[in-house]
């Protein structure tokens, strides 16, 4: 059974806040110990290129989850996570991409309902949205469980792995409305009569318009060059 046409979907990093969430939180817990210092830096040339593509994108994503975390007590954990949490809140005008959650406030004002999906740790962007002093809506996202004296991931919620997240939670297309600044979200995208990119880089918008042939919007809060 399709969800509700008034289902509207918001990525998170890049679209409603600047920066990627989970490495900056790992970036944080990795800068506290030289020894996870070196070792992330000598695994990251090495590691790195997996990024790119969405089916192996698990693999580094999973290895600094569990370098950062490995060792550490839940209570550590929990401290570094609210100390990185208040940072946040202290930088809200810095983070929050206003034009994108103004629409994400006017979605809501009419009704419809709001989900956020993101390849961030889901508790972590759930978190931090309310730390932004952002309203509470749906957050679909990346999961972790313990492992190996650490936290590993479940699940790496990017690219088609978002549609299934999303059919997991009840939730199926066709969408309202889909907000994201990557091509990476194509799949969400092209399931909607209103896909919006929001600020992306040129490859980006050179894809997007190539898949959906111009019928898109583009939502800028920086300078965009469009695709001759």
């Amino acid at each position: 059974m399709a969800s509700a046409p008034g289902t509207v979907l918001f990525d998170f990093d890049g679209t409603l806040v600047r920066g990627d969430t989970a490495a900056a939180w790992l970036r944080e817990l990795l800068a506290t110990d030289p020894l996870r210092r070196l070792i992330a830096g000598l695994s990251f040339p090495l590691l790195s290129p997996a990024f790119a593509w969405w089916r192996s994108a698990w693999l580094p994503a999973g290895f600094y989850t569990w370098l950062a975390t490995v060792g550490r007590t839940e209570q550590a954990l929990a401290e570094a996570r609210e100390d990185f949490l208040r940072q946040c809140a202290h930088r809200r005008g810095q983070l929050l991409i206003a034009p994108a959650v103004a629409r994400l406030h006017a979605h809501l004002a009419a009704g419809e309902r709001v989900v956020i999906v993101t390849g961030s740790e889901q508790r972590l962007a759930r978190d931090l949205w309310r730390a932004l002093g952002q309203p509470e809506v749906e957050v679909v996202g990346s999961r972790v469980r313990p492992a190996l004296g650490g936290y590993v991931g479940v699940e790496h919620t990017v690219g088609p792995r978002k549609l299934e997240a999303l059919a997991r939670a009840g939730i199926r297309p066709p969408f309202a409305a889909v907000y994201s600044d990557s091509a990476r979200d194509l799949p969400l995208l092209c399931e909607t009569a209103r896909p919006v990119l929001v600020g992306p880089d040129r490859r980006s918008l050179t894809r997007v318009e190539r898949r959906l042939r111009g019928g898109f919007e583009v939502l800028a809060w920086r300078p965009v060059q469009r695709v001759p």
